[in-house]
């Protein structure tokens, strides 16, 4: 039963992308006018774009809103806050005024600030709809936790009023004391809204440890020039303090400090390094450098 309305959305939501590119042609579309929200790719603050929905019904203004929020904006430094290998499996309009949504178990590779984040879209998106007020998430059928373990439950656009000041919990990867393994540090860093969440980690990666036993991978004095995103790849411009790796730290784990501390971001897959704007062949001890770099999970200290 769940695979055949599974497929009824998936087909309700081809219907739609017809008739949405019907109405960009013909601006035929006389519904109301709402705004979809999306994530600055620089900012990583929620942006907006205005929409016209086709559907009059109320089941149907859902849907066309929850694939508008999946479809890529028209704004090329916008995207989608719900990446699309997150699927929704269905949807429950109740009668006090709130609205279950299902995901699958791809809603738990989000994390973090990008998770917030796409609870805010949803939310301020699909509460511009008359009568929706109450918003409940689950994943295949259980309540949603965040990130460090509590239940979400119900949400109303007044909870993300701003999507600033926002606290959540980031993965950062250090030296042990040896200086050969990595080890994970989980610790709670504030959101702003101003600066992307890949300077934010590296900004706090920079900072440093606040634990004993775990030491700094970058080098004091290292300053983050620039941070770009292309493609899934995160391109990180140090200067050339990052240069003067410790010693006693080995290449591989003062690279992949800052690789696997980056990857813990779902949009960002690859990393590469450049100083001052320049690719360097050549890292520490000779460890090639001008590559794109992947996770390394091999390198983790043994508990």
């Amino acid at each position: 039963m769940k695979k055949a309305i599974t497929l009824i959305v998936l087909l309700l939501l081809t219907v739609f992308l017809g008739a949405c590119d019907k109405n960009k042609d013909t601006n035929t579309a006389d519904g109301p006018k709402v705004s979809i929200y999306y994530i600055d790719s620089k900012t990583s603050a929620l942006v907006s774009e205005e929409y016209q929905l086709i559907s009059s019904d109320k089941k149907e203004q859902i849907e066309e809103l929850l694939y508008m929020l999946k479809k890529n904006p028209e704004n090329l430094h916008y995207k989608s806050a719900m990446p699309e290998t997150v699927t929704i499996k269905e949807f429950a309009m109740n009668e006090d005024g709130s609205l279950t949504i299902n995901f699958d178990t791809t809603y738990t590779e989000l994390t973090g600030i990008p998770e917030v984040l796409c609870r805010a879209a949803i939310v301020k998106t699909l509460s511009q709809l008359q009568g929706v007020e109450y918003f409940q998430l689950t994943v295949n059928g259980q309540p949603l936790m965040d990130s460090s373990g509590k239940l979400v439950g119900i949400m109303t656009k007044e909870d993300f009023v701003d999507n600033t000041g926002t606290t959540t919990k980031a993965k950062l990867y250090f030296a042990n004391e040896a200086g050969d393994a990595l080890v994970e540090d989980v610790r709670d860093i504030s959101y702003t809204g101003t600066g992307s969440l890949e300077e934010l980690v590296l900004e706090e990666l920079i900072a440093g440890p606040d634990d004993i036993g775990i030491r700094r991978t970058i080098p004091e004095g290292t300053v983050l020039n620039k941070v770009e995103m292309k493609e899934g790849i995160c391109y990180v411009d140090f200067n050339e303090k990052f240069l003067n790796k410790q010693a006693d730290i080995t290449d591989q784990v003062a690279i992949y400090s800052v690789v696997n501390t980056l990857v813990e971001l779902p949009y960002i897959k690859k990393v590469q390094f450049l100083i001052n704007g320049q690719v360097q062949s050549v890292y520490g001890d000779g460890t090639t450098f001008d590559v794109f770099f992947e996770r390394n999970l091999a390198l983790m200290e043994e508990s």
